[in-house]
């Protein structure tokens, strides 16, 4: 799974015949190759010419390097540089797929659920065909945070991820990929209704969202949804007591919301099927956001001394999972009983202080004045921003909450 004069012929047309190609050191196994290819992408982050001396300066430790790089043209094999780097990163995905089938014999030894690691160990193997999975060196991370910067930049006007609340979306930008955001109300808040809102919305921006709820069947979802798209009292469909025309505009809404890319869960109990869930989907490409209703109902088949510890391994699971597949995870938790007399503070949140240090956002739904339709919404954290307040109306009949107007 080593060819050294593959890789003596790569960096030849890289650094002779100008060659562009994405390569860097988990795809050479010699030391000093290593650090050519390590010099190479410093002068390309640096947009500086590559050539022999350019490369040479950059590799100090070496006495005999001009010497080397310059003998490399004897290694091009009668070959074109398409063909080697194809070769190369033949070689690399072989070396990956060896060590990850190690790791899986290792772990399939330890693992206490054989379904986890198997979703764990599709993704691993879908990223060596794809792209080679490989330890990042700290100049190609910096290229490939410049890369998303300019992406930032590109996609300023896509709205895909905003949750559709004027005011909290000025506030955030939307959600974020990689964060976890925790919505902390009491009961009869409206919380549901306000994940529910998001999920519909972001759906419609034909995103894949994965609703997991522990309190509700996937009917009563539904049933939410319609009475907000249909405008009809939810009290009224769950009662079978619709006109005609109410009957007749919930067909019609059921037929445009079908489309929706709304992935429902309501039978996953614990931390560890959500987790195997949503990398299932993940791993068919057809998950762009995660929420869950809500937190401390989920269940974690480890062994733990006290809740607080067992919710604590969920918020920590929660937050690396979105992490890993690299997408938002909205979190809906309960607030302590004394939560309701006053305004909620982090410290409200129920079993667990590592919730509120696992969370990139943390969003507290109250009603200052429970006669009042308005319900407060208190960005008390943002990781990567300011907080603040700003007021909704909720229409509970419609399972609706209104931008109020400016």
């Amino acid at each position: 799974m080593y060819n050294e004069e593959l890789e003596k012929a790569m960096l030849y047309f890289i650094i002779f015949e100008k060659a562009e190609f994405e390569l860097n050191e988990n795809d050479f196994v010699s030391l000093i190759n290593k650090k050519i290819i390590r010099a190479i992408n410093k002068l390309k982050l640096s947009k500086q010419e590559i050539s022999l001396l350019s490369v040479s300066e950059q590799i100090k430790d070496e006495k005999n390097i001009l010497e080397y790089l310059s003998e490399l043209n004897t290694y091009t094999i009668g070959s074109t540089a398409e063909n080697i780097y194809e070769k190369i990163k033949e070689l690399t995905k072989k070396r990956d797929t060896f060590l990850l089938a190690k790791e899986i014999i290792k772990d399939t030894n330890e693992t206490g659920n054989i379904d986890l690691l198997i979703e764990k160990a599709i993704s691993k193997l879908q990223k060596i065909e794809m792209q080679t999975e490989k330890q990042e060196n700290f100049v190609s991370l910096i290229a490939r945070t410049t890369d998303l910067i300019e992406q930032s930049i590109k996609k300023k006007d896509d709205l895909s991820y905003y949750t559709g609340f004027f005011e909290l979306d000025a506030l955030t930008d939307g959600l974020h990929k990689g964060e976890l955001t925790i919505i902390g109300a009491r009961p009869a808040t409206g919380k549901t209704t306000f994940a529910l809102q998001i999920a519909e919305r972001i759906a419609g921006y034909n995103k894949s969202v994965m609703f997991v709820s522990l309190e509700m069947s996937e009917e009563q979802i539904i049933q939410k949804i319609l009475a907000k798209k249909a405008r009809v009292n939810s009290r009224k469909i769950r009662n079978g007591d619709l006109t005609g025309e109410e009957l007749d505009n919930i067909y019609i809404k059921c037929g445009e919301i079908s489309d929706l890319p709304l992935f429902l869960y309501t039978k996953l109990k614990s931390i560890q099927q959500i987790e195997i869930e949503a990398r299932k989907l993940k791993n068919k490409g057809k998950i762009d956001l995660l929420i869950i209703d809500y937190l401390q109902l989920v269940k974690n088949l480890g062994n733990f001394r006290s809740r607080e510890q067992e919710v604590a391994d969920i918020s920590r699971t929660l937050k690396l999972l979105s992490l890993e597949l690299e997408i938002p995870i909205i979190a809906l938790c309960q607030l302590n009983r004394n939560a309701s007399k006053n305004e909620p503070t982090l410290a409200d949140i129920r079993e667990s202080g590592s919730i509120e240090q696992d969370a990139d956002n943390v969003i507290f739904l109250y009603q200052e004045d429970v006669e009042d339709n308005k319900v407060t919404i208190d960005l008390q954290k943002q990781r990567a921003g300011n907080t603040g307040k700003l007021k909704l109306k909720f229409n509970k009949t419609l399972s609706e909450f209104v931008n109020l107007e400016r």
